[in-house]
């Protein structure tokens, strides 16, 4: 369709536009030149007919067999007409508009490629208030309507099309009237519809499904945990029919492991997107568990109170689902827990403080903070607040409760009092909270407080240099013992200095 002056080659960034496209492109090629032979003959332009464009915007999804089409609503079209078309005794003339010229591109016929390389080297002259913009809708087509004869160059922005993940962008040209061949002579066609061609980019198999079970007792309706420190092992497995009968490519029975927790995760990897998947219980080694329970050698069923199929997209290529192992009553040994977060703050004059130290919790089931259960380490890692959850025994009956004492302490459980290091203090009195199967869940929160006139060898403080920002110990101690340090050094230098100059005095 357009042919450049230069001879100069150019590489094409772009895709070219669909086989549809290139047809079009092709069958028009001969009215370009300016006679035209009989059987290319077009009739004189309808005056003051105007036309429009209709450009459709939608990826082929390689991971699909069927209903692979996919529309891309929303993204941003942009059209600009790059030449005038004129009728003259059935020819067709087409004449680049002045902001164009200096491209060195002469009308006359090109093949497909050609006018794609060709709209690649206009596209950046396209701006300004002659450029059209419009969002696809929710098929995917955009419409640009009351078009004076002419061509018309049709692009996107560089990352017009990410959030579709789709590997190119539109620029390509096209006539509007387009003209087309018919048996009975050739005509004008006003409506032009398009659709470039494109492909999603990145990983393919990108889809991620966590798979949740927990352990449910359903004649309490609540949670339970497996004998402490010890762990028990279910799996789960991963189909494509809703039978449970075929199962994802690539996949084997997931492990899903319980200790000191009324819950476990596994996690699928790899998985092909836009599809959906099902779960279901699994004996490890392929075979499908029953979801009934047969009497009562059966210790736990199967349930899955949100069905057992999850979707994923390219769009959102996680999914979670989440079912459960249930049995009627309490086996022996399990109990009911709860969960007992920690949190950390840290304030400096009563704003957060971000810092690298480490703090201790101890966890005590008495008030007077002597029978240690357990040590929570609190690394704040340059944050000004952590929380660490802490998996605790609450008892095995409905009726049972579970009390303990948090407070702040070293590394070894012994209590740290408030004052003696820093000040801190807890949300809750005396660092007590209670625990039962109906409630099992709560937190601490232990606030350290400190202030800039504390003398507190262990307080970082941020120090302001030409290199940036570093941290130093405060020590509460105004002496500047930097400048000392520096006068130590220089007069080390000096002393080595002199040194060695004697000793060169004395060999000679």
């Amino acid at each position: 369709m357009l042919r450049r002056t230069s001879d100069r080659k150019r590489k094409i960034t772009g895709r070219t536009v669909g086989a549809l496209l290139a047809a079009m492109l092709m069958s028009c090629l001969a009215v370009m030149n300016i006679t035209a032979s009989e059987e290319d003959r077009m009739p004189d332009l309808t005056p003051d007919l105007k036309g429009s464009l209709e450009v459709t915007m939608q990826y082929t999804d390689p991971n699909l067999e069927t209903d692979n089409i996919k529309p891309m609503p929303g993204v941003q079209v942009k059209l600009a007409q790059v030449a005038s078309l004129e009728t003259h005794g059935g020819s067709a003339d087409y004449t680049l508009l002045e902001a164009y010229k200096s491209t060195g591109i002469e009308l006359a016929g090109m093949t497909a490629s050609q006018s794609n390389e060709a709209a690649q080297q206009l596209a950046p002259l396209a701006t300004g208030s002659d450029v059209k913009t419009a969002a696809a809708a929710s098929d995917g087509t955009v419409v640009f309507a009351d078009l004076e004869p002419g061509i018309y160059l049709v692009f996107q922005e560089k990352d017009a099309n990410t959030s579709y993940r789709v590997d190119a962008i539109a620029t390509f040209l096209i006539s509007v009237p387009f003209p087309a061949k018919q048996e009975d002579g050739n005509l004008w066609q006003y409506e032009v519809k398009v659709t470039p061609k494109t492909e999603i980019e990145g990983p393919k198999n990108n889809g991620v499904i966590r798979v949740k079970k927990s352990l449910y007792n359903t004649e309490t309706e609540l949670s339970y945990n497996p004998p402490e420190n010890e762990e028990i092992v279910f799996y789960v497995g991963l189909f494509t029919d809703e039978a449970c009968t075929v199962r994802a490519a690539g996949t084997t029975d997931m492990p899903l492991r319980f200790l000191n927790s009324d819950t476990a995760t596994a996690v699928f990897e790899n998985l092909t997107t836009d599809m959906t998947y099902y779960i279901a219980e699994t004996d490890g080694q392929g075979n499908v568990v029953p979801s009934a329970i047969q009497g009562d050698d059966v210790l736990f069923e199967a349930l899955y109170p949100n069905g057992q199929s999850v979707s994923i997209t390219r769009f959102e290529p996680e999914g979670e689902i989440t079912f459960q192992n249930a049995t009627r009553g309490l086996p022996q040994n399990y109990y009911y827990g709860g969960t007992l977060t920690i949190t950390k703050k840290t304030l400096l004059d009563g704003m957060d403080y971000k810092t690298n130290r480490v703090f201790y919790a101890g966890v005590f089931t008495d008030a007077n903070f002597t029978e240690l259960y357990t040590v929570v380490k609190l690394s704040m890692d340059g944050k000004s607040s952590v929380s660490v959850p802490l998996e605790v025994n609450i008892g095995q009956s409905v009726r049972d409760s579970a009390t303990y004492y948090i407070t702040e302490t070293d590394k070894d459980g012994k209590p740290l009092g408030s004052g003696q290091e820093f000040t801190f203090t807890i949300n809750k009195e005396g660092g007590k909270v209670e625990l039962s199967p109906s409630s099992p869940d709560d937190e601490v929160i232990i606030t350290n407080k400190f202030t800039e006139s504390e003398e507190e060898t262990e307080i970082e403080t941020e120090v302001s240099t030409e290199k940036g920002t570093i941290r130093t110990p405060r020590t509460g101690d105004d002496t500047p013992i930097m400048l000392y340090l520096a006068l130590m050094a220089i007069a080390l230098v000096v002393i080595l200095l002199t040194g060695g100059v004697v000793i060169s005095r004395r060999r000679k």
